[in-house]
């Protein structure tokens, strides 16, 4: 593993899907299974590219970080898709966003590292 930030965001991705398993998937009606089953593979991709992005070097790494952003970014999508017609819980999915943007706010962080490191 590259460092204790590769542990933390590790951590903090495990306890946003099992949250989102816990919390969000229930709360998406059946007649939006795409959102749910679109859902749930970013978020499968999110873990994915962290691995990727741990075990690689150099410019892979980079490539994978970018890859954790566009999941990122959809994920951010399918929340905001969800609180449109799911009013009634909006404190969930809030939460969830919450812990969102933690990830993000690691990753841009590490991806900014990576980028002065290479210079």
């Amino acid at each position: 593993m590259n460092s204790d930030k590769d542990f933390i965001l590790l951590k903090k991705i495990s306890i946003f899907n099992e949250y989102v398993d816990e919390y969000i998937v229930s709360l998406i009606p059946n007649v939006h299974r795409n959102v749910r089953i679109h859902l749930l593979d970013e978020i499968y991709n999110l873990q994915k590219y962290l691995y990727e992005a741990i075990y690689n070097k150099g410019n892979i790494r980079s490539k994978y970080i970018n890859e954790m952003i566009v999941s990122i970014s959809l994920i951010d999508n399918l929340f905001r898709s969800i609180l449109k017609y799911n009013k009634k819980n909006e404190k969930h999915i809030i939460r969830g966003i919450g812990l969102l943007t933690d990830i993000k706010n690691i990753t841009f962080a590490w991806r900014s590292n990576i980028e002065k490191e290479s210079r």
